[in-house]
């Protein structure tokens, strides 16, 4: 792994690692999957240990691969939606696996249950609200790096209640 920050397998991960080391902000948005990140994304996030050295250091009880590169600078948001009502006993294997991988402190997290909501026309009445949340949480995190707790608050509210969502979803 000792390789100057390049991935040994010849693709297109060479210009996506080029770009994440330029990047200021990483932004990772991904539907809920079995609790995860979708297989392609998390074969990019394994492919990010080309920027990692086989050198390690322990971190809080735990080793950790050094870096190759500064990216010291680089801010890290992950904004996932999930099927299922509540942000409660769903996120939580992402949430982690995200921290784990990106181990700042100022991570930004933005998850959405519900989310099949916002392909419902007919549902505009209550994902408006939803959308605007995450709008103003967007300029927030753009404006100050962090979301303010009243943002966040708002992100919490489910749509609909979650027994009426499960309803309707079983309805179908």
């Amino acid at each position: 792994m000792n390789n100057g920050g390049t991935c040994i397998i010849k693709d297109d991960m060479k210009k996506i690692l080029d770009l994440l080391i330029k990047s200021d902000i990483v932004i990772f948005s991904f539907p809920l999957y079995c609790y995860g990140m979708p297989a392609p994304l998390k074969n990019v996030t394994d492919r990010l240990l080309a920027l990692s050295s086989m050198a390690m250091q322990e971190v809080d009880g735990r080793y950790e691969h050094l870096g190759q590169k500064d990216i010291s600078n680089q801010r890290y948001v992950m904004i996932s939606g999930c099927g299922f009502p509540g942000t409660k006993n769903n996120f939580e294997p992402a949430v982690a696996h995200f921290n784990r991988c990106f181990p700042r402190t100022d991570n930004c997290i933005v998850t959405i249950p519900e989310s099949p909501l916002f392909n419902v026309p007919d549902a505009k009445e209550v994902t408006e609200p939803m959308l605007n949340a995450v709008r103003t949480a967007g300029s927030e995190y753009a404006l100050t790096g962090k979301i303010s707790g009243r943002t966040q608050k708002l992100l919490e509210i489910p749509m609909i209640p979650e027994s009426e969502y499960v309803q309707i979803v079983n309805s179908r």
